[in-house]
């Protein structure tokens, strides 16, 4: 199963502030996760040193975790603000979750849970997640 997580969720993981976010980082090494560049930029612009040090060192252990650096084609951009995203970050998500064919996008954003209805992925909190997975407690 490929999957894309959300920034907030590397955050609140790494931070400790959200127990599902932290266990979602532990497994990791288990899932194939693809995360765009700038995203992995922004989550460690939220992060003190010592946070993005154990981060990449979460993601060095992660062998199926991938940095795509190519751009999102713009048609996939428009695509998904025509879906309802209406703010660029978060059309730019929906289309590289559908570019990259992921079977699921893991966040806690009120407008992907809320507003976007697509058959491309699905999306899902990390219980949801955990629940697809038969890992829940």
């Amino acid at each position: 199963m490929r999957i894309r997580i959300d920034s907030n969720q590397f955050i609140f993981g790494i931070t400790g502030t959200d127990s599902a976010a932290e266990r979602l980082l532990l497994l990791l090494p288990q899932l194939e996760v693809l995360v765009p560049r700038i995203v992995l930029t922004e989550v460690t612009r939220n992060l003190r040193s010592r946070e993005v040090t154990a981060l990449y060192t979460l993601l060095n252990k992660a062998p199926k975790f991938r940095i795509i650096d190519e751009p999102v084609p713009k048609s996939l951009v428009f695509k998904y603000i025509g879906l309802g995203l209406r703010e660029k970050g978060d059309a730019f998500i929906g289309a590289f979750a559908e570019w990259q064919q992921v079977d699921c996008l893991i966040s806690e954003n009120r407008h992907f849970l809320a507003k976007l209805e697509t058959t491309t992925f699905r999306v899902l909190t990390p219980m949801a997640f955990f629940r697809r997975l038969s890992l829940s407690d």
